[in-house]
């Protein structure tokens, strides 16, 4: 019974809690610098040029996934994620200043790669974003779940897009990163119980 349920215990995968950061945590004026913030297990970096951490960019009725405030800057500028503990999956929503597809690699029709993910392995990904409705913004979606990273930079097209236009700002809202964690409470339950149903059948005898 008792080496029943270990195993049992045993082969209970691993659950991930989310954490997720909507860049309203922090009212929506007066605009913050994103550089060297650091909250909600998160240093954040924006080299260079100003970056907010709630910004506001008109996502409403122009975006999908996104809602203002968000973080935004310019495109040339490279952003950097420190975590305060290693994460195994990291997802964010993404909008830049194009009402044209970007593509995800450097000799796409529309220019690209939109955005370039790099993370602590040494990993490189590389996304696309495409027109919403309204056509305001393009807009993606990045999501990773592997190995555990413990920082990541981000990196924006900038350039011209197939209408001719300079692609000069970004915005990014939605961060969600994921740390594993053992089914260590379940573990002591089953002590537990394992403990109680020793101490029932010895004090029956």
């Amino acid at each position: 019974m008792k080496f029943s349920l270990l195993l049992l215990l045993l082969a209970v995968p691993e659950v991930s809690v989310a954490n997720s950061i909507f860049f309203n945590e922090l009212g929506s004026g007066p605009l913050i610098d994103v550089n060297g913030l650091h909250t909600q297990g998160v240093l954040f970096g924006f080299v260079a040029g100003p970056a907010s951490y709630n910004g506001t960019i008109g996502t409403s009725g122009n975006a999908v996934w996104s809602i203002d405030p968000v973080l935004s800057g310019p495109t040339t500028g490279i952003l950097t994620f420190a975590f305060d503990v290693p994460v195994t999956m990291f997802q964010f929503d993404i909008v830049l200043q194009s009402i044209f597809p970007l593509d995800d690699l450097s000799m796409g029709a529309n220019g690209g790669p939109a955005y370039t993910v790099l993370l602590s392995t040494g990993a490189t990904w590389s996304g696309s974003t495409a027109p919403q409705p309204a056509g305001f913004y393009s807009e993606g979606q990045f999501q990773y779940s592997g190995q555990a990273i413990d920082g990541a930079s981000i990196s924006f097209f900038n350039g011209l897009d197939a209408g001719g236009m300079s692609v000069t700002a970004f915005g990014l809202d939605n961060l969600t990163f994921g740390v594993p964690e053992p089914a260590t409470s379940m573990m002591m339950i089953a002590a537990g119980l394992i403990g109680v149903g020793t101490w029932k059948r010895y004090s029956s005898h």
